[in-house]
């Protein structure tokens, strides 16, 4: 296959996972990717800015962030600018800068908040796939792969699976 048929397939099946996973029936809305891959999480950061051109992106190997947070830093910080800031919505990329000086326990308290919200705007993450999150994701998030590339779709575990 070629790049651009991978790049195509990629789209169509995040078009499809994103009307899926944010209808306004689903209530859990926020999702995550990864892979083990950093090409493919910059291809998923990629097409997931043209989906949601709306939402705000942050990429934390990026120090050019509009209206991130200073990396690292406080868990308390960072949970704010994420959930309680206003935005159309939120995609972030590489949170492990900003996460870097937490504790486990930081850690899961980000991604059982990220898991459980409901109610504002949406939140996207993209992060590099290992061992590290499997000691982190307390049954926050239930595993999907995607058929278009190597990567995997984390959602909610309060949601049922496509």
């Amino acid at each position: 296959m070629t790049e651009t048929h991978h790049l195509n397939a990629l789209e169509s099946e995040l078009k499809n996972l994103l009307a899926h996973y944010h209808a306004p029936a689903v209530r859990y809305q926020n999702l995550a990717f990864s892979s083990k891959d950093f090409l493919i999480l910059d291809k998923l950061g990629e097409q997931l800015k043209k989906l949601l051109p709306a939402y705000d992106f942050w990429n934390g190997n990026n120090p050019e962030n509009h209206n991130a947070p200073a990396a690292p830093c406080y868990r308390r910080d960072f949970i704010q600018a994420v959930f309680q800031t206003p935005h159309s919505g939120l995609i972030i990329q590489q949170p492990h800068y900003w996460l870097q000086t937490w504790d486990l326990l930081e850690k899961q308290a980000f991604w059982s908040t990220l898991s459980t919200a409901h109610g504002g705007h949406n939140v996207i993450v993209i992060f590099s796939e290992g061992h590290d999150f499997a000691s982190i994701n307390q049954h926050y998030f239930n595993p999907q792969p995607l058929t278009s590339t190597a990567a995997t779709l984390w959602v909610s575990s309060k949601t049922s699976l496509v």
